[in-house]
C-alpha cells in the first residue's frame, strides 16, 4: 500500500506544537497561553487550525477555556501520563506511561461466522460483506501489556478480495486507523466504548501465540468500543485489552453541574 506514512493534519501538528509548548512553560509564574491569534503566528496555522487544537486539548483537560478570559494550562494535567481518552491509541499509551512500545502483528483472517455476523450488526452493513479480523500484541520495553482484536468490514480496507485484504494488513506496520484512512478515506474521529474487565485466560485465549506466562495473572481491563467515522457511520469494531498493572490510565472529565 502506497501513502501509509502520510504527514499527520495541520490539526495534529498543531495540537503537538501546543503541547511542547505547555511541557516548556513553568506554571509557578503563570499558566495563561498566549491569545489564538499569537498562537496560529507562533505555530504557522490558521486561527481555525489553533481553534481546533485548543478544543481537543480542553476535552482532554489539558487546557481550561474561560469565556471572556482566555486559555489556561490545566496544572493538574502535568501529572498525568496515559490519558484515558478515543484519541489515545495504545502505543501512545505504552510510550505515555514510560515504556517503548512494540506491536506484534499475531494474525490477519476473514472472520468466522459468528463473528461476522455480530461485526455486521455493529456496522450496520447489509448482505455479507465479508469481515476481517485482525489481532495483536502489544508489549511495554520487552514485557507483555496489551492485547487488540478489531474487526473491519472489506470496503473498509480498499481492497476488492478478502484474500487481497488479509495481504495487505499482514503488510501495513502502521496503525489500523491509518490503514482504513488511506486505504478508504473513511478518518475515525470518535468511538463509544463499554468497559470491563477480562481475566487472563480470556487474553490468552485470543492467540496460540500468547505466552500464558508473559500475560500473568492479574485481571485485564477489557475496553469494546465502536469507532466511527467524520460522517457518524460506524467503521471498526475493537477489543482491547490492558494490563494496567503496565499502562496506567488517567482521566480529567469536565463537570456540568447546575447549582
Amino acid at each position: 500500500m502506497s501513502g501509509i506514512g502520510r504527514a499527520p493534519s495541520l490539526s495534529s501538528q498543531a495540537r503537538e506544537g501546543l503541547m511542547r509548548m505547555i511541557g516548556e512553560m513553568d506554571l509557578s509564574r503563570g499558566t495563561k497561553l498566549p491569545r489564538e491569534e499569537e498562537l496560529a503566528r507562533i505555530l504557522g496555522v490558521s486561527r481555525t487550525t489553533v481553534r481546533q487544537a485548543l478544543n481537543d486539548l480542553a476535552a482532554d483537560g489539558i487546557v481550561l477555556r474561560r469565556q471572556g478570559r482566555g486559555t489556561f494550562v490545566n496544572a493538574a494535567s502535568r501529572g498525568i501520563r496515559a490519558r484515558f481518552s478515543p484519541s489515545t491509541e495504545l502505543t501512545d499509551a505504552i510510550r505515555d506511561s514510560g515504556y517503548e512500545p512494540e506491536v506484534r502483528l499475531l494474525s490477519v483472517r476473514v472472520a468466522s461466522a459468528d463473528a461476522a455476523a455480530r461485526t455486521r450488526r455493529s456496522l450496520e452493513l447489509d448482505g455479507d460483506e465479508p469481515i476481517i479480523e485482525v489481532t495483536k500484541l502489544f508489549c511495554a520495553s520487552g514485557r507483555t501489556c496489551a492485547a487488540c482484536r478489531d474487526w473491519l468490514a472489506l470496503s473498509s480496507t480498499g481492497c476488492e478480495t478478502a484474500e487481497a485484504a488479509v495481504a495487505a494488513l499482514e503488510a501495513c506496520d502502521e496503525s489500523l486507523f491509518r490503514f482504513v484512512r488511506e486505504a478508504s478515506g473513511r478518518s475515525v474521529e470518535w468511538d463509544k466504548a463499554e468497559i470491563d474487565v477480562a481475566t487472563p485466560d480470556e487474553v490468552v485465549a485470543l492467540s496460540d501465540a500468547i505466552d500464558a506466562a508473559e500475560v500473568g495473572d492479574r485481571p485485564y481491563l477489557l475496553v469494546r468500543s465502536l469507532a466511527y467515522d467524520g460522517d457518524d457511520e460506524p467503521v471498526v469494531v475493537a477489543e482491547e485489552y490492558v494490563d494496567t498493572s503496565v499502562v496506567t490510565f488517567d482521566l480529567i472529565r469536565r463537570k456540568e453541574i447546575f447549582y
